[in-house]
């Protein structure tokens, strides 16, 4: 016998899937839902609209007024011009550099508080702008110069031991800060060296014996008429020992402590000395030069030096100018 299905073994009735019509339901209910709610749905619509204008409006008005900014502030030169595009555009991406370029102009000027004011200011407004390196060395800059002004200026020259220049600091008495004495100039010659003309500097006080001997040879024209060797392929040129009317001139090896750079001129080693009579010209550098004495360096006409061939002839060497004495040389013992 068929058992009888119990009332609490069913479900409920499921409720039609579609409204008569065999249209779904929930889109009746959608278009029950925009008719109820058809002006709050317009307004919100309009609203989504507008903003959405206005945000495009707003973006393209930022960026006309930075390009403008961007036009004015390269035009700008007086501190008027840079003050007023600051109150025009300081809020724009713009502002930071117009009031670093501001507080370096009033620097410039030297408005120094005015200065001091608007760095202050670029640090207050824009601390993570990628000028703030450079705004906090000026200021620093410019704070340690008004300290530095404000010590007075005869109390901070008293600790330079500088000669400064008399004409700012003729105010002071101080006998550090007169004029002179003024060392005397180094001897200047002219070597004509047949293929060109050079003009060299002679260190008197670093080794005087050999630039007295050099220029007492030159105004007897003793170097006149010799002719050139190359030592060393291309390191430095000689002049030759002369075959008739040679001088015997030896001196002690002075140490000039100058470095025998390219252009120098140095005395040739000769026994224990030098030789006095014949001199070198380096083309380049010779660290640790044992064999001369560096006792002067060319100082015009150097490319004449690289044409110089073995045999050329020195035409001539002139005394250009020298001190005021004597020049004799002390022969090595």
């Amino acid at each position: 016998m068929a058992v009888q299905e119990r009332d609490y073994m069913k479900g409920p009735e499921s409720a039609p899937a579609e409204a008569p019509g065999g249209r779904p339901k929930f889109l009746d209910r959608l278009n029950e839902l925009g008719e109820r709610h058809a002006t709050a749905i317009i307004a919100i619509s309009t609203a989504l609209i507008i903003l959405t204008v206005l945000i495009f409006a707003k973006h393209f008005y930022d960026k006309s007024q930075i390009e403008r900014a961007e036009q004015e502030l390269a035009s700008a030169e007086s501190i008027e011009q840079l003050a007023a595009l600051k109150g025009k555009y300081g809020s724009t991406p713009v502002g930071p550099r117009i009031v670093f370029q501001l507080a370096n102009r009033y620097y410039e000027e030297g408005k120094l508080e005015d200065a001091q004011k608007e760095y202050k200011d670029f640090q207050a407004k824009f601390p993570q702008d990628r000028l703030r390196s450079f705004v906090d060395r000026a200021l620093n800059s410019l704070e340690r110069n008004v300290k530095f002004d404000a010590e007075g200026k005869e109390a901070r020259l008293k600790g330079y031991r500088l000669l400064p220049h008399p004409r700012q600091l003729s105010d002071l008495k101080d006998p550090r800060y007169q004029w002179g004495p003024f060392p005397p100039a180094n001897p200047v010659v002219e070597i004509d060296l047949g293929s060109g003309t050079i003009k060299a500097e002679l260190f008197e006080d670093d080794a005087p014996n050999a630039v007295a001997a050099f220029i007492k040879l030159a105004n007897q024209k003793y170097f006149d008429g010799l002719k050139w060797e190359l030592i060393g392929g291309d390191e430095r040129i000689q002049t030759q020992a002369k075959t008739e009317g040679a001088v015997d001139l030896t001196l002690a090896l002075e140490d000039s402590k100058k470095p025998a750079d390219a252009y120098s001129l140095v005395l040739v080693k000769k026994d224990a000395g030098v030789s006095g009579s014949q001199f070198q010209v380096l083309l380049r550098p010779v660290p640790g030069l044992k064999d001369g004495s560096v006792f002067g360096t060319v100082t015009e006409g150097m490319l004449n030096l690289k044409s110089v061939k073995k045999d050329d002839v020195i035409k001539s060497v002139k005394v250009v100018s020298k001190r005021d004495h004597v020049y004799e040389p002390k022969p090595l013992k």
